[in-house]
C-alpha cells in the first residue's frame, strides 16, 4: 500500500512518548514494515532535535534514519551542522556525516570530510578544519582565512566542551607554520575555561628580552584566577596575579606580584647600578564591595608598592576591572581606602580609612598622613513653613604621621537652600549654611622640623608654608571656628530657534555673604593644596577643595553661558565668568596657591567646546590673568576622523609655585594619531612633551593588522623621562589575538 501527498505524518520506532516526526511535501510507504521516504523541504523531528534535507529515509525494522541533499542538523542546544549526506540512529544521536561544516559560536568555524557523531558526548571529525575567519567574501566567492587549523583528527567533546587537535598545522593566509601533534582549545560556546591566554613578550632596556604567559583558572562560575609570570631576562620572574570574585552581594578583584630581588635584579641611575636594592619587592592593587542589605555596604580600594622604582622597573600597572584612564603625568602617589557606610535615598553614613603612599623620590613616607579614621553624615530634610530642603552634614577626620604632626577635624554644619522660577521664566536659587569647626594638633614641634628637611617636595612645603606657632605647654593647640555664609542666585535661560539651528543663553549671577576672617594663623591647610578656578568651580559657595581653607567676604561670582546646534550638525557652547570682591581676601596667597583667586577681581575662567557630524570635537578650559590677560592655565583637546586618518591631541598649562614660592608654568602637550593603509593594516604613533622642560616624555609608534578574527600588534616605546633618579627604559612588544582560540 502507498501513502502519497501526506503533508504530516508520525511513526513510532520505540514507544509512544519517543518518536519521529516527519513534515514534507511528500510522503511514501509501500508497507507496514517497509521505509518511509519523505522528499520535498524535509523535516524530521525527534524531541528537541530535528534535521532539514531533501530527502530523508527511516527504516523502522534497522532505526536508521538516511538525508540527503542540503541537510542540516539542529541539536537540543541550538547548534546547527550542515553536510551533503548523513546516516543516523533513529534519535539521532549517533551516526555518520559526510563533507560536515558547522557555525559556531563566535563566529568559529568547523568542517571536515567525515565526522562520527557518538551521541550528546561527542563528535569525532577526520580531515578537519578549524578557523575563527571568514572563509567568504561579501559577495560569497570563497577566500582563503587568514589563519586556520588542518588536523588530521578533531575531537569535539560536547561533556567536557573543549575541542581536541591531533596532527594539526597552524596555515597564515595557506601557508603551514607550525605544527604540533596535540592542541587543545575551549569550545567556542564555553564562556570560561581554564587554559593558557595569550602571551605577550617583547624587550626592554631595563629587562631585557620578557615574555608574559598567562593561565586562567576558572575556579567556579562566580570567581577565577589568572597567574601571569613574567619572565626577564636581566630581572628574574616576577610572579603575578589576578583574582575575581563575582557574587549577588558583591564582588572583588585582588592583583598582586612579587619578586624576589638578586644580584641582577636592580634598577639603574645613569646607566650604572644603584644598589640597596631591596630584598623583596612587590605590588598589590585590589578594589572590592560588599553589600549587607539595601542600605549597608563596605567595600575597599587598595593599592601599595614596597619601594617608589617598583612600578617603573617591572612596567606595572593596574589592568583589566582596576584599570584607569590614561595619565599625563606617572602617579606620584597611591591611595588606599576602606569604607563602611549606609546609604538610602535621603542620607549617607561612612565610616572610611585612609592610606597614602608617596611615589616621589625626595619625599619621605614616615612624614606623608595617614587618615584613621573619617566619619561622614549627610542627610536631606523638607523644610517646614519656609519650604526649601535643609542638609545636615558632619564630619570627624583624623591624619597620623609617622613622623611629623598629627591633625583632627570636627565639622558640623547645615545647608539650606530653595529655588524657584517666576512666571516670565526668571529662575532663583536662596541658599544658606551654617558649619563649625575645631581643628586640633598635636606634636607641632615635628611638624616644624619636617619644614627644615632639605630637599623638600612641593607637596610638602605646600602643607608647611605656614607653620603653626609652639603653644607655651608643648606641641599642642586647637582652634574653633564659626563659619556662617548666605546667598542668592539667579538666571534667566533663553531660547530661540530658526528654521536651521538651536539658540541658547543664559547670564548667571550668585551673591555671597561671609565673615571676613580667613584663620590662616591658626588652621594648617593639609586637605586643600590642589585645586583649580575654573567653570565648574566658579558658582561653588566655598571654591576650596575641603574644609581648611574658608572662603571669606562678600563676593559676587558672575557667569554667561551660550550654545549654538545647528542642523548640519555643528554644535558650539561655551561658558565664561569672573569673581568679584568687596575687599581682597589673602587665605589663597598665604598659602602659596595661585588660583587666580583673592583680589577684589579674579581672573577670567571660561570654556569653548566644538563638535561636528561626530568627527571633529575641540573642548578648551582656560583662565585668563585679569590685568593683561595671560593665559594662567589652560586645557585643551581635540579628536577629529578624516577619512582613513584618526587622531587626537591634548594640551596642559599650568602655573604652580616651586619650593621657594615663585611662579613657575608648567605644559604638556600629549598627541596621538592612526593612519588605516588598508582595511586592515595601520599604522599608529603617540607622544607626550613636557614643553617647559624641552624634553619627550614618551614616544611610542606601533603597527596594527586587525580584521574579523585576528589582531596583531607591534609596538616600539621610548621613554626618555629620568624618573625617580633613573634612566627609563625603551621597550619592543608584541602581542597576538586570534579569535576563537585566545581568550
Amino acid at each position: 500500500m502507498a501513502i502519497t501527498a501526506v503533508s504530516h505524518a508520525q511513526f513510532s520506532p520505540t514507544t509512544e512518548d519517543e518518536s519521529v516526526v516527519f513534515e514534507a511535501d511528500t510522503v511514501t510507504r509501500q508497507t507496514k514494515d517497509s521505509p518511509v521516504i519523505a522528499e520535498g523541504n524535509v523535516k524530521a523531528y525527534y524531541g528537541e532535535r530535528f534535521i532539514t534535507s531533501d530527502r530523508i529515509v527511516y527504516d523502522p525494522t534497522t532505526d536508521i534514519v538516511t538525508a540527503i541533499g542540503n541537510v542540516s542538523i539542529t541539536e537540543a542546544d541550538g547548534q546547527t551542522y550542515f553536510a551533503d549526506d548523513i546516516v543516523l540512529t533513529g534519535d539521532m544521536a549517533d551516526g555518520v556525516v559526510n563533507n560536515f561544516s558547522a557555525l559556531l559560536e563566535g563566529d568559529a568555524r568547523l568542517a571536515s570530510a567525515t565526522l562520527v557523531k557518538e551521541g550528546d558526548e561527542r563528535n569525532i571529525l577526520n580531515r578537519a578544519v578549524y578557523t575563527g575567519c571568514d572563509v567568504c567574501t561579501e559577495d560569497g566567492s570563497p577566500k582563503t582565512p587568514s589563519w586556520q587549523l588542518k588536523a588530521l583528527r578533531v575531537v569535539q567533546d560536547k561533556e567536557e566542551k573543549v575541542i581536541r587537535f591531533r596532527n594539526a598545522f597552524f596555515e597564515v593566509k595557506g601557508v603551514p607554520i607550525m605544527y604540533t601533534p596535540y592542541m587543545q582549545i575551549p569550545d567556542p560556546s564555553v564562556k570560561r575555561q581554564s587554559g593558557l591566554l595569550t602571551p605577550s613578550f617583547g624587550s626592554t632596556t631595563t629587562q631585557g628580552v620578557y615574555l608574559e604567559t598567562p593561565y586562567y583558572f576558572a575556579i567556579s562560575d562566580y570567581q577565577d584566577f589568572t597567574f601571569r609570570p613574567k619572565f626577564m631576562e636581566t630581572q628574574g620572574v616576577l610572579l603575578q596575579g589576578e583574582y575575581r570574585i563575582n557574587n549577588w552581594r558583591g564582588g572583588s578583584v585582588i592583583q598582586a606580584g612579587i619578586i624576589d630581588a638578586n644580584e641582577n635584579n636592580e634598577y639603574f641611575v645613569s646607566g650604572q647600578p644603584s644598589g640597596n636594592t631591596p630584598e623583596n619587592r612587590f605590588h598589590l592593587f585590589g578594589k572590592g564591595h560588599q553589600n549587607f542589605s539595601e542600605s549597608w555596604r563596605a567595600s575597599f580600594d587598595a593599592n601599595y608598592v614596597s619601594d617608589k622604582r617598583y612600578l617603573q622597573t617591572y612596567d606595572v600597572s593596574r589592568v583589566g576591572n582596576l584599570e584607569v584612564g590614561s595619565e599625563l603625568f606617572r602617579p606620584d602617589r597611591l591611595s588606599s581606602e576602606i569604607k563602611l557606610q549606609r546609604r538610602t535615598d535621603r542620607s549617607l553614613f561612612a565610616l572610611e580609612g585612609l592610606g597614602f603612599q608617596s611615589l616621589r623620590s625626595n619625599e619621605d613616607n614616615s612624614y606623608v598622613a595617614q587618615g584613621v579614621p573619617r566619619i561622614r553624615y549627610n542627610g536631606v530634610f523638607d523644610t517646614p513653613r519656609v519650604g526649601g530642603q535643609t542638609t545636615l552634614n558632619g564630619q570627624f577626620l583624623s591624619l597620623r604621621r609617622e613622623n611629623g604632626l598629627d591633625s583632627y577635624l570636627t565639622t558640623v554644619s547645615a545647608d539650606w537652600e530653595r529655588r524657584f522660577t517666576s512666571t516670565n521664566g526668571h529662575m532663583f536659587r536662596v541658599f544658606g549654611q551654617a558649619r563649625g569647626d575645631i581643628h586640633s594638633y598635636q606634636d607641632l614641634e615635628a611638624g616644624n622640623e619636617v619644614c627644615n628637611i632639605d630637599n623638600l617636595s612641593a607637596a610638602a612645603y605646600q602643607e608647611c608654608i605656614v607653620t603653626l606657632p609652639l603653644p607655651e605647654d608643648g606641641g599642642s593647640t586647637a582652634v574653633s571656628r564659626f563659619l556662617p555664609t548666605a546667598g542668592v542666585e539667579w538666571s534667566y535661560p533663553l531660547a530661540k530657534q530658526t528654521g536651521n539651528a538651536t539658540y541658547i543663553v543664559e547670564p548667571r549671577i550668585q551673591l555671597i555673604a561671609s565673615p571676613e576672617a580667613d584663620y590662616i594663623d591658626e588652621v594648617l591647610n593639609e586637605d586643600s593644596q590642589y585645586y583649580e578656578f575654573d567653570t565648574t568651580t566658579l558658582f561653588s559657595e566655598n571654591k576650596s577643595a575641603g574644609y581648611d581653607i574658608w572662603e571669606d567676604g562678600q563676593r559676587a561670582n558672575i557667569g554667561l553661558s551660550a550654545a549654538a546646534i545647528f542642523d548640519n550638525g555643528l554644535s558650539v557652547e561655551g561658558e565664561i565668568g569672573q569673581q568679584f570682591r568687596s575687599e581682597e581676601s589673602s587665605v589663597y596667597s598665604a598659602y602659596g596657591l595661585q588660583t587666580g583667586l583673592g583680589g577684589t577681581e579674579s581672573d577670567i575662567v571660561g570654556t569653548v567646546n566644538v563638535g561636528w557630524n561626530n568627527s571633529l570635537y575641540f573642548n578648551n578650559s582656560f583662565r585668563l590673568d585679569k590685568d593683561d590677560g595671560t593665559v594662567r592655565r589652560a586645557e585643551t583637546q581635540l579628536y577629529g576622523v578624516y577619512g582613513r586618518l584618526k587622531g587626537s591631541a591634548s594640551y596642559l598649562k599650568t602655573q604652580q609655585p616651586d619650593l621657594t614660592g615663585v611662579s613657575q608654568v608648567e605644559e604638556f602637550v600629549n598627541a596621538s594619531v592612526q593612519y588605516n593603509i588598508t582595511r586592515e593594516w595601520a599604522v599608529a604613533a603617540g607622544a607626550i612633551r613636557d614643553v617647559t622642560a624641552g624634553e619627550n616624555t614618551k614616544e611610542e609608534i606601533s603597527l596594527i593588522y586587525q580584521d574579523e578574527c585576528t589582531r596583531i600588534i607591534l609596538g616600539y616605546r621610548n621613554d626618555p623621562r629620568r624618573d625617580l633618579d633613573f634612566d627609563f627604559d625603551k621597550s619592543i612588544t608584541f602581542k597576538i589575538e586570534l579569535l576563537g582560540i585566545t581568550q
